[in-house]
């Protein structure tokens, strides 16, 4: 028996998916000498391509359909009702008295049908979270993808019909295919890429602080779960809505916080981290800023920055400095580490003293495991003042 399982499915990233479908699409419509297709309708197998929510899908296949220059119908099958899939009953008369019944047609083909007349001979119909429909309409589909009619309608021969759908662990709804259905499509999965994802968003023009941000922190790109820890959404999708709501807020004029965010990036944890790393850009505090103080070779515009910054200003900074701090001492010796911690208690202490970022600072030394480790090799002077000053502590070393 075989085992259809993810084991047996190729990933695509979007642009080889991308390329794949062009690739498929162009050969169902190719034609020989004589003008015929190579393909008979019955043979262009549909593609099915299924991956998380939010990742891309749809638009891949719209890509497709305008740099082919063909026409493109996108139909949710799971944003409609039974009667607008497969049509309205309406009663009919048999020439003996009898009655029958009949169904006007559907909205997928007369969707189709309207394209045509826009002078579309060739589209792609694209049914959108095709594996999410009700066991109603199921049946109506897989008949639909082999026969290309849904009652007395069909679609044009010359109309390729792609599937997309989300995997059974990120929709409830999702059901899986059996062999059977899968021995019909051209299944391929996709994955989160973020080498695509920066592509595409150069293309589309995003925020450049959302392409700054995901080209330091690409595992933001996408975080998709359901547990204990309650639910969390973060996708490409997202991304590229939120960006062009940066875009519109300060074109405007208008507040753009972290709240803002949170609308669109449904993580705690990585809304705050994008908005520390928003306001500190948009507040001048840049990597080579934040480099400096690390390495202590910062200017007095610098320190001034610091001492007129507020307490947002100061807790953003902060957690950058920290980010940096321990990315910068990765390959170091333990006494060169150190140095740099030094540098950074030193920095806070020049500018103006503020004993709430020390503080914290502080804590994010003792909290963090791989710094505590460095302050315990090394004998640093820093650490150990502000341990005796504010908490009355007294570290021993061996």
């Amino acid at each position: 028996m075989i085992n259809l399982t993810n084991n047996s499915v190729e990933t695509y990233t979007a642009a080889q998916a991308k390329e794949e479908i062009r690739n498929g699409i162009k050969a169902y419509l190719s034609k020989d000498a004589n003008g015929n297709y190579f393909y008979d309708f019955v043979n262009r197998t549909p593609f099915y391509l299924e991956g998380p929510p939010g990742i891309g899908k749809s638009e891949i296949v719209a890509q497709v359909a305008s740099e082919l220059g063909i026409g493109f119908v996108n139909y949710s099958v799971t944003h409609h009702t039974r009667n607008s899939v497969i049509g309205l009953p309406v009663i009919e008369n048999l020439e003996d008295g009898g009655k029958y019944t009949e169904y006007t047609m559907s909205e997928i083909i007369a969707s189709v049908l309207r394209e045509k007349e826009k002078g579309h001979t060739e589209g792609i119909l694209l049914l959108d979270e095709f594996n999410c429909a009700s066991e109603i309409l199921m049946p109506v589909m897989l008949a639909f993808l082999q026969t290309r009619n849904i009652g007395l309608y069909k679609i044009p021969d010359e109309w390729v019909i792609v599937l997309c759908g989300n995997p059974s662990e990120y929709n409830q709804n999702a059901k899986r295919f059996t062999p059977a259905i899968m021995d019909r499509v051209r299944r391929m999965e996709l994955l989160p890429d973020i080498d695509c994802f920066l592509e595409y968003a150069k293309t589309r023009n995003f925020h450049p602080l959302v392409l700054d941000y995901m080209k330091l922190y690409p595992a933001s790109l996408y975080k998709v779960t359901n547990d204990k820890t309650g639910t969390q959404t973060v996708t490409p999708r997202g991304w590229e809505n939120l960006s062009r709501t940066m875009q519109a807020y300060e074109y405007a004029g208008m507040e753009f916080n972290r709240r803002v965010i949170l609308q669109y990036i449904k993580s705690s944890e990585i809304a705050t981290d994008f908005w520390n790393f928003y306001w500190l850009n948009r507040n001048s505090f840049t990597d080579v800023q934040m480099n400096s103080i690390i390495e202590g070779n910062y200017s007095k515009d610098l320190l001034k920055l610091f001492e007129q910054g507020d307490v947002q200003f100061l807790d953003s900074s902060l957690d950058l400095i920290e980010k940096g701090l321990i990315k910068s001492i990765s390959y170091e010796t333990p006494k060169k580490a150190s140095a740099k911690i030094s540098n950074v208690f030193k920095f806070l202490k020049k500018a103006g003293g503020n004993p709430s970022a020390i503080e914290k600072f502080f804590f994010y030394l003792t909290e963090n495991e791989e710094l505590l480790t460095i302050v315990r090799k090394v004998k640093n002077d820093e650490y150990l003042e502000v341990a005796r000053k504010m908490y009355g502590l007294e570290i021993k070393y061996a």
